[in-house]
């Protein structure tokens, strides 16, 4: 095989290299002729025409491997060159008809029956044009009828010359079929394949025998001794008892590689001719040895398998572990995809069976499909039941009577394996954090803390009063668990607590994904949030024991008068945190707060509404110290608190300002454009824009931060004030700044 191979390059190079000779022979014979006879001018013409021709001939030479088109394309190259040669000579000459000879014999060289045809048949075609229309063709004095006769010698020579490519082209066709049917073998082949010579090197190996060498490309291994692809002392011991029995061995070898026991069955055969070649075969016997072993366990084995038709129906005789994984009954006629339906979103169920449409068609090959598995990792939930698990599924498609298509589904539970994943990369955070968090802690005053530690308690009842509101719809649930945790956070941030404030601040990015998305959200995805919000609140109870900790430490005693002193520290840290986050200068007053007012008032509402305003003034209204320069400013921006019982005593007044640059109502209006809350007609209506800003999910932020960006600051306070009956006005005068006046009804 390897010989005809070489052969067909060796006649190949044969015919390329006289087409060359012939280019080089005609041009140097008609140069010398004219410069012989002083025709310059034929001398130049001869001169290009022939490295014109060379060009063309060497090119088509580089760039084609195809034997029917170098059978064509060369010889027609050199039949137009030489019959320009000739017409520049003037038909002088009487041997067209045997360098048309020349070139057949070339073309026929190439071995390729329809090339050679092609190019036969147009060069008789030419001749018998240039016949017709006058030209010399058999030299100046020569008569017709004995060019008619020449021509006709050449054809039954061109004839000839076709019969004997027919036959070389038949047996370089099947030659080389042979040889790509036997490397498509080699390199598709499962089995463990070789051929070596008599001096135990390979000639060819199948793809699995090379790896078993640890040998990526099958061909890299040519030229190797056998005995090297074979790993461990046991399987070189058997490889070398093979090779020395090699003209026909038989054995069963048995034997560990990589901590699994292996069979094969062994055999070798000296092929015909004399160069002492052997085929090698190893068949791996493996899976037919651990067979039985494999059907003894099939009915304990804890694995989900059914069959699914190409409507997704579940068709009978599923495993009976089945029912217990999916945590359902009867599962006969039901639809997969109902079933798993709560657990994906319904574009992502839309992808899933545009998925099952291509395993059932069997439109891609197997290991692709098993590339973009839609359902290699499924946290699958019953909604019925609540029950929660991770799946892994694997599909296959069988072929039933009359060419019905019905996919196998495997369906494995890797819950346990998730899980135990999940806890230990859980942790090793929770063993990170818990050192991060009392370092944070200990810097934070017990009163103080103990304000924090009642915020989140009055948020976490919020937010479970909202969870078991049935009235309310999936986007008025998220609001409002969105406000609360954004408290929580603003709370967490303020003290310091850095890595519970990150914590809760992935919580919030998860709730504003789920509010912005246009689709239903899945009951599984809701499940989770409750999960996440579970996870927060159990990691706040773990912080009582270090608040009693720290009481105990520094003492519990809190007056009334402290009471005022922990909000106002609490603003202040607000304000103070801000600024240095936005790298502004801020001062903060609150030098007018009557006791009387805070005690009477709903604090925690109070306190929640305040810190969202500094927050507002202080990443919105306060410039940067260079820009408030340039206005004429201090460098520092002011921030004005004051909180007084009204006259009738019956409210509690709380004013709030800076002198920041005010509301940008330019940017408001373009933002609520671009969000369509707003028409365009009312563009300028400040009224409407100043009502915007209260919107939820409303920011003019181009980034999000911890303390703005997400557009739920004003939107708590505006809720938070609606509940408690409060209300609040605000007044803005473009580059002196805003004040918030917001009027709450005392406790009784």
């Amino acid at each position: 095989m390897a010989e005809k191979k070489t052969n067909l390059v060796k006649i190949r190079r044969l015919a390329n290299t006289a087409s060359i000779l012939l280019v080089v022979f005609l041009g140097a014979g008609y140069i010398i002729e004219s410069l012989l006879n002083n025709r310059e001018k034929d001398y130049y013409a001869f001169g290009v025409l022939t490295l014109l021709a060379l060009f063309v001939v060497i090119s088509i030479i580089r760039k084609s491997i195809l034997r029917y088109k170098m059978a064509f394309n060369i010889p027609f190259v050199l039949l137009i060159y030489y019959t320009l040669l000739m017409i520049l000579h003037g038909w002088h000459a009487d041997h067209y008809f045997f360098i048309c000879l020349i070139i057949t014999a070339i073309s026929c060289i190439y071995s390729h029956f329809a090339g050679s045809l092609g190019f036969i048949v147009f060069n008789h075609i030419l001749i018998g044009l240039l016949i017709l229309l006058g030209f010399p063709i058999g030299g100046q004095s020569i008569l017709l009828s004995f060019l008619l006769i020449n021509w006709a010698y050449y054809l039954f020579a061109s004839i000839i010359m076709l019969i004997l490519t027919s036959v070389a082209t038949i047996q370089l066709d099947k030659a080389a079929q042979h040889q790509q049917s036997f490397m498509d073998l080699l390199a598709t082949t499962e089995n463990y394949v070789a051929i070596v010579d008599e001096y135990n090197k390979i000639i060819y190996a199948s793809k699995t025998l090379a790896m078993l060498g640890n040998v990526g490309d099958h061909t890299l291994v040519q030229g190797r001794p056998l005995i090297d692809l074979f790993p461990g002392r046991s399987l070189k011991v058997y490889a070398g008892k093979l090779l020395k029995e090699k003209e026909h061995y038989t054995g069963d070898w048995e034997f560990t590689l990589d901590a699994q026991k292996r069979y094969f069955k062994v055999t070798s055969h000296k092929l015909a001719g004399d160069r002492g070649d052997t085929l090698i075969s190893l068949y791996d016997m493996t899976h037919l040895a651990e067979r039985d072993e494999i059907a003894a366990m099939k009915d304990s084995m804890q694995i989900g398998l059914f069959f699914m038709d190409k409507n997704y129906v579940i068709q009978d005789h599923y495993s009976r572990y089945l029912e217990e994984m999916l945590v359902n009954t009867e599962l006969v006629g039901k639809l997969f995809t109902d079933i798993i339906a709560d657990s994906v979103t319904s574009s992502n169920l839309d992808s899933i069976r545009e998925y099952f449409r291509m395993v059932v068609e069997r439109s891609y090959d197997k290991e692709m499909l098993d590339d973009i598995n839609p359902l290699e990792e499924l946290y699958y939930v019953n909604k019925s039941t609540g029950d929660r698990k991770v799946f892994q599924c694997a599909f296959d498609t069988i072929e039933r009577e009359r060419g019905e298509v019905f996919v196998l589904v495997t369906v494995y539970d890797i819950t346990t394996r998730v899980e135990l994943q999940k806890k230990l990369a859980e942790e090793e955070a929770r063993r990170h954090d818990e050192m991060q968090s009392v370092f944070e802690f200990i810097k934070v005053q017990p009163s103080v803390f103990s304000d924090f530690m009642n915020d989140m308690e009055y948020e976490f009842t919020l937010i479970e009063q909202t969870q078991k509101n049935d009235s309310l719809s999936t986007q008025e649930v998220l609001v409002k668990i969105y406000q609360s945790v954004h408290a929580i956070k603003s709370n967490a941030v303020i003290l310091g607590l850095s890595v519970f404030g990150n914590k809760v601040h992935n919580l919030e990015s998860k709730i504003k994904k789920l509010r912005e998305a246009e689709e239903e959200i899945p009951f599984a995805d809701m499940l989770d949030l409750a999960m996440d919000i579970e996870k927060i609140f159990y990691e706040k109870e773990g912080f009582g024991e270090i608040l009693e900790k720290l009481q105990t430490y520094v003492g519990s005693t809190v007056d009334d008068r402290q009471h005022v002193k922990v909000l106002v520290n609490s603003f202040q840290k607000t304000a103070a945190r801000a600024a240095d986050d936005q790298g502004k200068l801020i001062d903060f007053i609150a030098d007018d707060v009557d006791d009387e007012a805070v005690e009477r008032c709903p604090k925690h509402v109070v306190k929640e509404i305040v810190m969202q305003l500094i927050r507002n003034s202080a990443v919105h209204g306060i410039e940067m110290p260079d820009d408030r320069k340039a206005k004429g400013k201090k460098e520092a921006g002011i921030i004005k608190l004051s909180i007084n019982m009204s006259k009738d005593r019956n409210n509690v007044v709380i004013r709030l300002s800076d002198d920041g640059n005010g509301l940008d109502y330019k940017k408001i209006s373009e933002k609520a454009l671009s969000r369509k809350i707003i028409e365009k007609e009312n563009a300028g209506n400040k009224d409407l824009l100043t009502k915007v800003i209260f919107a939820p999910g409303f920011s003019t932020s181009e980034t999000e931060g911890m303390h703005a960006g997400r557009g739920i600051g004003l939107n708590l306070v505006r809720d938070r004030l609606k509940e408690i009956k409060g209300s609040i006005k605000l007044r803005s005068e473009n580059g002196k700044g805003i004040q918030f006046l917001v009027t709450v009804p005392v406790i009784s």
